[in-house]
C-alpha cells in the first residue's frame, strides 16, 4: 500500500496499524526514520504516472494507498493528484520519515505506499478520502537524492555483530534529572512483531518488574488487535496495565495534548515501575522522556544525549561529538527533538540550552489539563520521593 507523509519535523516517527505496526500508522508522523537501501528500477525515467485507490488515513494524517510498491528511486520527486480535487507538486520519495517539520513526502514504509507530513498530519488540510484515485508523476529523478542520501539510516530486525538484546530493543532506564534509577525504562514496542524485538521485550518487561506501558504507538483498538504476543504482555494488556497515547507526532495539538493529560493522570493512579514506549522508542518515546526528564530538573544537554543514544542504537548514528564533532546525521536528527521542544515549550530552539526547561515543562502539562497537585505528584513518583 502506498501513503503519502508530511513532514514537520520525528519522527517521528512513529508508526500504527494497516498491516501490522500494522501497517502503521503512518507517516506523519507518519513521521518516524527506519531506512531501506535504495529500490533499483529498470527504467525509472519510463515512468510517468501510477493511479492507485486511497485506502484510509491513518491517525497521523497519513494517506495510505493500495500500492506495496512503486517504481521510483529514493529521492525522486513526485507530483501527486487526488481525483477529489487535491493536488500537490514536487514532493519527494524517501523509505521512513525524513525531512524538516512541515515538509510532505511520499513514502514507501511497512510495505505500504502513503502521503505523509513531517510533524504534522497531511491530511488535516488536504482532506482526502477513502476510495479517492491518486495519480504519481515523476516531477524529476534524484531531485532529492543528496537529502535522502544524508538521513538515510536502516533499522535491523536482529541485532548487530556485539550488540546487546537490550541495545537492540533500544531498551534502558531513564534517569535524566533527578529521576530515581529503576522507576522510568523506555524502549521499542512490545507489542508490534514486525519489528523482531517482541519476545524480547516481554523478557525486559518481566526482568525490571514493569508494572505499566504507556503507549504512544498504538490506539486503544490497534492494541487490542495484535494476535500471538506473549502470554505475560498479553496478561498486562488484559489487566489495563497499558494506557494508550493518541498522540501520533503532534504534540502541541489540541487533541493531542488532552490525550497526554488525560494518559498521565491515569499514571498517577498506577504503580511503577513504568515503560515509555511507541514503534521503535525513538521519537515519540524521545520527547515524551525529554518532558519527564525537565520536569525534574534535567537539563538541555542531558535530554538531548538520552534522544540521540536511540538514533546510535538503532542505526549506529555516531554521537561521539568529540571525535565527530560535525556529523551531519547527529545535527539532522538532533533537530527533530529541537522543532518539537520549540512548539511545544514556546522557545526558539537557539534558547533552549539557557531557558528555564522544568517551568516551560510544567506550562506545556497544564495546558494537556494538568493541574499543580498532579504535576508535583508526577514528579514526587519520578523523582522516588512519593508517600
Amino acid at each position: 500500500m502506498i501513503r503519502i507523509l508530511a513532514l514537520n519535523g520525528e519522527p517521528v516517527l512513529q508508526y500504527n496499524n494497516l498491516m501490522s505496526r500494522k501497517l502503521w500508522t503512518a507517516a506523519v508522523c507518519c513521521l518516524v526514520l527506519f531506512g531501506c537501501a535504495p529500490k533499483e528500477t529498470a527504467d525509472r525515467k519510463a515512468f510517468e504516472t501510477v493511479t492507485a485507490t486511497v485506502l484510509n488515513t491513518d491517525q497521523f494524517g497519513d494517506v495510505l494507498f493500495d500500492l506495496e510498491s512503486i517504481n521510483l528511486e529514493y529521492g525522486d520527486s513526485v507530483d501527486v493528484s487526488f481525483s477529489g480535487g487535491y493536488h500537490i507538486e514536487d514532493i519527494p520519495f524517501y523509505p521512513d520519515f525524513y525531512g524538516k517539520r512541515g515538509d510532505t513526502i511520499l513514502c514507501d514504509f511497512f510495505e505500504t505506499v502513503c502521503i505523509a507530513g513531517i510533524h504534522h498530519g497531511f491530511n488535516d488540510t488536504a482532506g482526502i478520502k477513502d476510495g479517492e484515485t491518486v495519480t504519481i508523476s515523476l516531477n524529476e529523478a534524484g531531485k532529492y537524492r543528496d537529502k535522502y542520501e544524508a538521513y538515510h539510516v536502516d533499522p535491523d530486525k536482529t541485532p548487530w555483530e556485539g550488540q546487546t538484546n537490550a541495545e537492540f530493543m533500544n531498551a534502558r532506564m531513564v534517569t535524566t534529572g533527578k529521576i530515581e534509577p529503576g522507576i522510568l525504562h523506555r524502549s521499542a514496542s512490545p507489542f508490534e512483531a514486525s519489528f523482531g524485538r517482541v519476545e524480547l521485550m516481554d523478557s525486559y518487561i518481566q526482568a525490571n518488574d514493569i508494572q505499566c506501558i504507556l503507549d504512544f504507538g498504538d490506539t486503544e483498538e490497534a492494541l487490542h488487535s495484535y494476535a500471538d504476543l506473549p502470554v505475560h504482555t498479553r496478561q498486562m494488556i488484559n489487566n489495563d496495565q497499558v494506557i494508550c497515547f493518541e498522540v501520533g507526532n503532534e504534540f502541541a495539538d489540541p487533541v493531542a495534548m488532552k490525550s497526554i493529560g488525560d494518559g498521565i493522570k491515569k499514571m498517577l493512579g498506577k504503580e511503577g515501575p513504568y515503560l515509555v514506549q511507541c514503534s521503535l522508542g525513538r521519537d515519540r518515546t524521545g520527547v515524551i522522556c525529554a518532558l519527564f526528564g525537565m520536569l525534574c530538573s534535567a537539563s538541555y544537554d542531558e535530554i538531548v544525549e538520552d534522544y540521540m543514544i536511540s538514533y546510535n542504537l538503532l542505526h549506529k548514528v555516531d554521537i561521539n561529538l568529540e571525535v565527530n564533532p560535525d556529523s551531519t546525521q547527529y545535527d539532522l536528527f538532533k533537530a527533530r527533538l529541537d522543532e518539537i521542544l520549540e512548539e511545544i515549550l514556546e522557545t526558539d530552539a537557539e534558547d533552549l540550552p539557557t531557558a528555564d526547561l522544568q517551568t516551560k515543562t510544567r506550562d506545556y502539562f497544564k495546558r494537556c489539563g494538568m493541574t499543580d497537585e498532579e504535576l508535583d505528584r508526577l514528579t514526587e513518583i519520578l523523582e522516588g520521593t512519593a508517600a
